[in-house]
């Protein structure tokens, strides 16, 4: 029976404030960056859950995502495959022009070299669960995706590990008008239910180069 494959290591791993979260400047997306964060976080914890009910029932230790230990080496960085736009990367491939983010997650030990690269496809409702993207479906499909708009670090003290995420837009949408429609219960509630993406103005100033899928290169 395959366990099903968890986010982070643990549920150990916490939000780690940085100089880069405090900003002097006012971004109009970064109440829609904090809602993806969050939609993001939700769908680890339910993964996380499901992995831990299931030891418990089975009556097994839990698989822990844990890096590799530091006298092994770790696995090169994923490179690009030689047939690229194969019958498997394009099947039932979860990146689509519709797909507004991906977020890119990164895992070290510490401050050491990164060890595992994974890709997640953002849901259009942000009450969704997120869908994991294969390497192969990443090289064809991700082109798009290659601008960072926001990046998160979480840590696992218990296991020396880091994890950033990378917020990576759809560059396809990038002139596309979009708006972010949130019910009033999740406003009031800080939550991502109720979020989804639609056709509609765009969020802060008239100006393309900040529509709601504006970003940092």
């Amino acid at each position: 029976m395959s366990f099903p494959d968890t986010v982070f290591c643990c549920p150990s791993a916490v939000p780690v404030k940085t100089s880069q979260d405090i900003k002097p400047y006012h971004d109009p997306n970064r109440e829609l960056h904090d809602a993806i964060f969050r939609s993001f976080l939700t769908y680890a914890i339910k993964k996380q859950r499901t992995a831990d009910l299931l030891a418990l029932i089975l009556r097994i230790e839990p698989e822990l995502n844990v890096p590799p230990p530091p006298t092994v080496s770790p696995p090169p960085p994923p490179s690009t495959p030689a047939l690229i736009l194969t019958v498997e990367a394009l099947a039932n491939n979860p990146l689509t022009p519709h797909t507004p983010y991906v977020i890119h997650l990164t895992s070290r030990r510490d401050y050491g070299p990164v060890y595992s690269h994974r890709y997640f496809a953002c849901p259009l409702n942000l009450k969704d669960d997120w869908i994991e993207i294969s390497h192969i479906q990443w090289f064809a499909q991700g082109e798009p995706f290659k601008m960072k708009a926001e990046k998160w670090d979480l840590k696992c003290a218990e296991h020396s590990t880091f994890f950033r995420m990378t917020l990576r837009p759809n560059l396809a949408l990038r002139y596309r008008r979009q708006v972010v429609i949130t019910d009033v219960a999740s406003q009031a509630s800080s939550s991502p239910e109720g979020t989804v993406f639609s056709e509609g103005a765009e969020l802060g100033s008239s100006s393309k180069e900040s529509s709601v899928l504006g970003g940092v290169a």
